[in-house]
């Protein structure tokens, strides 16, 4: 009888998670097909991981590191200063190009993951991130300031019609998008 092979850890169960995510989609997502993908048995899983949820909220979670180490890297290409609305722009289309290379995780992350995970401290800082990310160069202290409701409308609008693209409910290419978060910017963002 041949000997099971062991995983490093619970990384090498998250990343076997993503891949499968990636390619086949969170419905694909199961002990069993990870166990398969890592070639070990379907209970070794649950030797790193809690239950099935653990794994989607930590792929939920990698999903968050993929999208804002890109908004990182765009916004760190831009030459300062960079304003509200440049930084807005920047972060709309980062986001758009992310639903459209990881639909199946972008959707999970913005839909079903956060209605199966909103309750959880961990994941809850992930979401309202437009905001986040606006408010730090004013100095924004924790708590909503009347300011900070267009942020919050604009990343409804940016999530809601990137997740429609990714899904093929609407057809709007990169510029069709841009076109429309900028329409809702030049009217609702000061600079």
């Amino acid at each position: 009888m041949s000997r099971e092979r062991s995983l490093c850890g619970k990384e090498e169960v998250i990343k076997a998670a993503m891949g499968i995510a990636d390619r086949e989609g969170m419905e694909a997502l199961s002990a069993r097909r990870i166990a398969k993908e890592l070639g070990v048995s379907s209970m070794t899983i649950y030797n790193y991981v809690k239950n099935l949820n653990d794994v989607k909220k930590r792929v939920l979670i990698a999903g968050f590191d993929r999208l804002y180490s890109g908004v990182y890297q765009s916004l760190s290409a831009l030459e300062p200063p960079v304003g509200r609305r440049t930084m807005c722009r920047t972060m709309a289309l980062e986001v758009f190009r992310f639903a459209q290379a990881n639909r199946s995780i972008f959707s999970f992350m913005f839909f079903d993951g956060r209605n199966l995970f909103h309750e959880d401290a961990e994941v809850r800082p992930f979401y309202a991130f437009m905001t986040r990310f606006v408010s730090r160069p004013r100095g924004h202290v924790a708590g909503w300031r009347p300011d900070d409701m267009p942020f919050n409308l604009l990343e409804i609008i940016i999530t809601t019609m990137s997740y429609q693209c990714a899904e093929g409910v609407i057809k709007l290419t990169e510029q069709a998008f841009m076109d429309h978060v900028n329409f809702f910017i030049e009217r609702c963002v000061d600079e």
